[in-house]
Formats: structure tokens, sequence, C-alpha cells
């Protein structure tokens, strides 16, 4: 029995426009656009680490290789539906844009965490236990 359904991106893969600021950023300083999103999927990752080992990357033409990994990250964090063939073509054809989208959606959904929902039990003290069977 399935609790969820996977969702559909919120953004558009050819959207950049929507958000200017992030299709410049996007356009010209890809690894660095990167490396912030790297760091909101993951909170224990590190912009800088990430964006250096995108641009290193890129000098051999292996930076899709990563990228599609961090982007299987976001869905498994958004519950998007799984698509790697798409993910792995968009990453070596259009990676600025697939970037691109990816930081929309983050912006969209939020970079926090679900909220995680403690369930506490109720508290049995010793002593109303020794009481009910000393009365017993």
């Amino acid at each position: 029995m399935q609790l969820y359904r996977e969702q559909t991106w919120n953004e558009s893969l050819f959207g950049c426009f929507k958000d200017v600021h992030v299709c410049c950023y996007g356009f010209w300083c890809c690894c660095c656009l990167y490396g912030e999103n790297a760091e909101k999927i993951n909170n224990r990752s590190k912009c800088l680490t990430h964006c250096c080992m995108y641009s290193f990357m890129s000098l051999f033409g292996c930076c899709c290789l990563m990228h599609t990994v961090k982007r299987g990250q976001l869905r498994t964090k958004y519950n998007l539906e799984e698509d790697v063939c798409a993910d792995c073509l968009m990453t070596c054809c259009c990676p600025p844009c697939a970037i691109c989208q990816e930081a929309r959606e983050i912006k969209v959904r939020g970079s926090a965490r679900p909220p995680i929902i403690i369930i506490h039990q109720p508290v049995v003290s010793v002593s109303s236990i020794a009481d009910s069977s000393v009365n017993d």
C-alpha cells in the first residue's frame, strides 16, 4: 500500500525567466549555483566544496555524473517522480537549465527538511504502580 504519491516538478526545465536572478546566476556562475543547491539539498554539504568539485569535473566533461546524483537526492528530498534517464540527459545536455530548475524548485518548496513528529508515551511512575499492587 502506497502511503504517499510522488509529486511533479513545480518548475519547468526551461522556465528560467520566471526568476531572472537565478537565470543570470546559473548562466554566468553555474558551478556556484550548483554548490548552493547542493548545500540546500544536503545540509551536511559545503557550498564551496561542491562548487570546486563541479568546476574540476567540468574540465573533464564529467560534471554530469555528480550532478545526476545530486538531482536524485533532490527528487528524494521532495518526493519528486523518479526519472533517472531524464536526469542524466538533462544534466549532460543542458546543465545550466537543470541547475536553475533545481534552484527554483528549492526556492518554491523551501530548503528546510520536513518536520519530525515525535509521539510521547504516557509516563507511569513507579510509586503509582506500587500503590495499586498494595491496595490489591
